[in-house]
């Protein structure tokens, strides 16, 4: 970007230089090199501001580099304190502007990292940089969620609906935006307010305000994909329902202004952290609605954002979601183009009129999507009422590059195609889908092949379709990879749909029209995987899950995307996070299962908690250790020189005899369940001999997932496993127990730790000099650890 673009693109008429090359020197500003050190009160470390431009109270200063460095920052800020102390400037936007690229940095008020924009990635006009300083009208991402919360109170208050709040919200700010634009109001504040509140008191009449959010829709929707029918949907489901009419003019005021002032005062649309945090609310409502159907799996803006950029959504990209709900996916994607586009509107209109595409056939999901859109500028948008199944033609005419979705996971098969039930068996005939949403991607792989093209699928799947242990999931896996290439699956985090859905979700990327397969069968490449359960969000009460920043007030979210991208990008196989594999239909397209444990995080913490838990059991079961230990220091793991091993190697593993509880009266044998506490130990009983499994051994549960270990000789339920050496006693179990235990994260919801698996995983152990496990050390290690000797 040279100096004549960035100039122009911010607009010349505001140039203020006053030396040759369009520079701006502060010495002659000031009348001389001694006055102006006097204003600053020291030496000139930099004088002259490479450009300068103003108007008002209002200046942008920019200083032009082939790269960025704290030095080149540095430098701004001295331009900076020079600006104030000539010109007493307050207002100030200072820009770093790389040279070789369109690569930007700027801030606002000062040059550090709190006034950094982040969000700022493209050059924009004078004018848009001073409307920054429109204090009424800034982005405050906390305000607004703070006062969404406070808002749906309100809403509880006056009686209207949680599964109703979201599309009530939705229509009353598209109403609320109207009203502010036709007021000509620069800001929003008290005045504003009451003038607005003038003109709904003069309407008297609370019929009056909802016929007028219905006036502000009917516009708005002009020329839109089937306008009729989205008027008859936002009428019939929001303004006739009847807590809304019931909604007396005090009442419907007391919202308005609430949303004007604590809501849309603080969202600048016309940035991109504007649409953003305006997305983020509107989701927020979602969840709300999510409250009320734990089967709804509205998808959280984050996701929406790291499927966008995983398919390279850009201002050439035709969108599809042909199961939109509330239009997540499409507002993201509508968002990451028009950003593309930069300052050109013509390409901006194209956009929104003919590269997103939507399909939704549930009445209330599809009015959702209609408002979403709307909320976000796109009045025309191509969003079809209609299941999925029937839209083939609509499909094949928008000819999508990108597609994006969230498939219902338990939709009824009574709306799925008959060819695509012919080898459900009775599960066609049965009450949820038995794909678990992989119909869905099904049907669009045969749509795509009669495009004759490749194309971009990004969707959202339970674990449960991933791991396919069903004849029904196993056969559309292996029908998919026929004519589509598995690119990556990554593992999400837990209730990442909280609080609406529960289900563990992972999130598959393939490229259709491409077959995974070779022509000799074998596939082409290695899928990736990625372990992504870590995302930055925690769960907060009222809130859902929110968001976290480090000390420096980062977004750990960001710095977490960036990671997940870059090492699907770069295909890289890092222990804990990552791995490569080739894969069938019948195999796990799962991370878990072809990972390695990340054995640097193994602390002596872990071994410690162990032993703690382990002594717990005792004490509440009334066998009390001595617990006097002498203090000792416990030597170094050097987990680097550790060999793996191949679990079935080393240990006998086998499956231990059953017994139902139930039936079995009280007594002094342990009864070891899959229970996850208590050392697996769910009481004692009396039982036969032929029933009991020996004791010093290792037992792991199937769902309980940790390997815990028996003393004593034990009774047990279901699906329960034993493993042993010849040389076993309580100290080497404790080691073996918690480095078994660092292999937890491969289960989950919809996958069992079972014996063949179990028998499979690849741990790591100390070796002696002949590379063995070195089952001395392990003893020894975890006697030199509190309590690990009176055990």
């Amino acid at each position: 970007m040279n100096r004549h673009n960035i100039i122009d693109t911010i607009g010349s008429c505001y140039l203020t230089a006053n030396i040759e090359n369009d520079e701006y020197s502060y010495v002659n500003a000031a009348g001389g090199r001694a006055e102006l050190e006097k204003l600053l009160g020291h030496e000139i470390s930099h004088e002259k501001a490479d450009i300068r431009l103003s108007n008002g109270d209002v200046v942008i200063l920019i200083e032009t580099k082939p790269k960025f460095t704290k030095k080149d920052e540095e430098q701004l800020a001295a331009y900076l304190e020079n600006e104030i102390a000539v010109h007493g400037t307050e207002k100030v936007i200072c820009i770093l502007a790389n040279i070789l690229n369109d690569d930007i940095k700027v801030w606002k008020f000062a040059v550090d990292d709190e006034n950094l924009l982040k969000h700022e990635a493209t050059l924009k006009n004078f004018e848009y940089y001073a409307n920054l300083f429109k204090v009424n009208k800034q982005n405050d991402r906390e305000k607004v969620l703070k006062n969404t919360y406070a808002l749906n109170e309100l809403l509880h208050k006056v009686n209207i609906q949680e599964n109703l709040r979201s599309q009530f919200v939705g229509t009353t700010l598209l109403y609320i935006k109207e009203k502010v634009r036709q007021s000509g109001a620069s800001v929003i504040d008290e005045q504003l307010k009451l003038k607005l509140n003038r003109s709904w008191n003069d309407l008297a009449d609370p019929d009056l305000v909802r016929s007028a959010i219905k006036s502000t829709l009917n516009k708005l929707l002009d020329g839109s994909e089937n306008k009729t029918k989205k008027i008859e949907l936002l009428q019939k489901n929001v303004l006739d329902n009847q807590n809304v009419r019931n909604l007396n003019l005090t009442q419907w005021i007391k919202i308005l202004d609430t949303i004007l002032l604590n809501i849309y005062k603080y969202i600048n649309i016309n940035t991109s952290e504007g649409q953003d945090i305006l997305n983020l609310f509107f989701i927020a409502f979602n969840k709300y609605t999510g409250k009320a159907d734990k089967n709804q799996a509205f998808t959280p803006d984050h996701i929406t954002d790291f499927m966008c950029r995983l398919t390279g959504v850009n201002r050439k990209s035709i969108v599809m979601d042909i199961t939109c709900g509330s239009g997540s996916f499409l507002v993201q994607a509508m968002m990451k183009a028009l950003a593309d586009c930069k300052d050109d509107e013509q390409l901006k209109d194209h956009v929104k009129k003919h590269q997103i595409f939507g399909i939704e056939n549930e009445e209330k999901a599809y009015g959702l999507a209609t408002t979403n859109m709307l909320i976000h500028g796109d009045g025309n948008s191509n969003i079809k009422f209609d299941s999925c199944f029937k839209c083939e033609k609509f499909i094949l005419e928008a000819r999508p590059d990108i597609i994006l979705m969230n498939p219902p996971y338990n939709a009824k098969p009574m709306g799925v195609p008959e060819a695509y039930k012919a080898t459900w068996g009775s599960a066609k005939d049965g009450k949820e889908d038995p794909t678990k949403g992989l119909v869905f991607i099904q049907f669009l792989s045969d749509v795509v092949r009669k495009m004759g093209k490749e194309v971009k699928l990004a969707v959202l799947l339970p674990v449960s379709a991933a791991i396919g242990t069903s004849k029904i999931i196993a056969e559309v896996k292996g029908y998919m990879l026929r004519y589509n290439t598995l690119e990556a699956v990554f593992t999400l985090p837990n209730e990442i749909f909280y609080p609406g859905a529960s289900v563990n979700a992972c999130c598959m990327l393939f490229t259709l029209g491409k077959s995974h397969f070779d022509s000799e069968g074998k596939p082409n490449k290695k899928t990736f995987f990625g372990y992504c359960k870590d995302d930055g969000f925690k769960k907060k009460k009222n809130l859902g899950r929110v968001e976290q920043f480090d000390a420096e007030n980062k977004s750990k979210w960001k710095a977490i995307r960036k990671n997940w991208l870059e090492l699907f990008n770069n295909r890289e196989v890092v222990d804990g996070l990552s791995a490569t594999e080739y894969v069938t239909g019948n195999d796990e397209w799962l991370c878990e299962a072809y990972m390695k444990t990340d054995y640097s995080k193994l602390t002596e913490a872990d071994f410690q908690q162990t032993i703690n838990n382990y002594l717990a059991y005792l004490v509440k079961f009334g066998k009390y250790p001595n617990l006097n230990y002498k203090q000792s220091t416990a030597p170094a793991l050097n987990v680097d020189g550790w060999k793996e091993f191949k679990v079935e190697n080393i240990l006998k593993c086998s499956t231990t005899k059953l017994s139902i509880k139930d039936e079995l009266s009280e007594g002094n044998v342990p009864f070891i369940s899959r229970s996850a506490e208590n050392n697996g130990c769910d009481g004692y009983v009396e039982t036969d001999s032929s029933k009991v499994t020996k004791g010093n051994c290792i037992t792991i549960g199937a769902e309980g997932i940790y390997a815990f270990y028996q003393p004593e000789n034990f009774a047990t339920g279901n699906k329960i496993y034993s493993l042993k050496i010849k040389n076993l006693n309580v100290y080497i179990a404790m080691f073996l127990c918690t480095v078994l235990n660092q292999e937890d994260y491969r289960y989950s919801y919809g996958r069992a730790r079972i014996l063949s698996k179990i028998e499979e995983e690849i741990i790591k152990l100390p070796v002696d000099e002949e590379g063995r496990p070195d089952w001395q050390f392990m003893e020894n290690y975890i006697k030199s650890l509190p309590y690990g000797d009176r055990l």
